[in-house]
C-alpha cells in the first residue's frame, strides 16, 4: 500500500508539472527626459571699499570671491548653454570699473559638461558679459561652496582722470543679474 501512495504521489506531481504553463503580461512605458535648467547662488553678501592706507598713493583694488554659482542643466542634443552677467540696477561711481570673473567648476559634488569660465575678468555694465560658455548636462553641486566661484573686482579707472573720483554719501548698491541661456552648439 505505501508503494502505491508513493507511485499515486510520483505520478500525481509529474502530471501538475506536465500540465503547468507560462502566461505573462506587459505594460507599455513611456519614459522621457525634460530639457531644464536652474541657476542660483549661494547668496553670499559681496562689500566693497575703495581706500588707500598710505599718505600719498591711490586708492587700491577691492575684490571678493565669496559668490558660488549653481547650476543644474539637461541640455537637448546640439545644444549648450552660457552664463552671463550684467548690472541690471544701479551705476558703477564715475572713475572707477567692477569687474567679474567666474573660476572653474568645484569638481567635490559636481558632474556632467560643466562649461568653460572665461579667464579674463569682464567690465560689468547694463550689458550681458559672457562668464562661462559650453554648458551642457551637468550640475554643479549645492553646498555653500559648490559651484562656479565668482571674483569680484572694484579698482578705478585708469582711463579716467584720477580727479573724476569721488567719494559717495551712501553706498551704492548695484543690482548684478546671471543669466544661463541656450545656444545651438553648431
Amino acid at each position: 500500500m505505501k508503494i502505491k501512495c508513493i507511485l499515486l504521489l510520483i505520478c500525481t506531481l509529474s502530471a501538475i508539472r506536465i500540465s503547468s504553463q507560462t502566461f505573462t503580461a506587459g505594460e507599455q512605458l513611456t519614459l522621457a527626459i525634460s530639457s531644464y535648467c536652474l541657476i542660483g547662488t549661494n547668496n553670499a553678501p559681496v562689500n566693497l571699499n575703495l581706500s588707500s592706507s598710505v599718505a600719498g598713493a591711490p586708492i587700491t583694488s577691492v575684490s571678493n570671491s565669496d559668490v558660488y554659482v549653481k547650476v543644474s542643466s539637461i541640455v537637448p542634443g546640439g545644444t549648450h548653454r552660457e552664463i552671463t552677467a550684467r548690472i541690471s540696477s544701479g551705476v558703477v561711481p564715475t572713475g572707477t570699473i567692477l569687474t567679474l570673473v567666474s573660476a572653474p567648476c568645484t569638481t567635490t559634488n559636481s558632474g556632467g559638461a560643466l562649461g568653460i569660465p572665461t579667464v579674463t575678468p569682464v567690465v560689468l555694465d547694463g550689458i550681458d558679459k559672457e562668464l562661462v560658455d559650453m554648458i551642457a548636462t551637468c550640475y554643479t553641486g549645492t553646498g555653500y561652496n559648490d559651484g562656479y566661484r565668482l571674483t569680484y573686482t572694484w579698482k578705478r579707472d585708469e582711463s579716467v582722470n584720477y580727479s573724476q573720483i569721488k567719494s559717495t554719501i551712501e553706498p551704492v548698491n548695484l543690482v548684478v543679474v546671471l543669466t544661463i541661456t541656450a545656444h545651438d552648439s553648431n
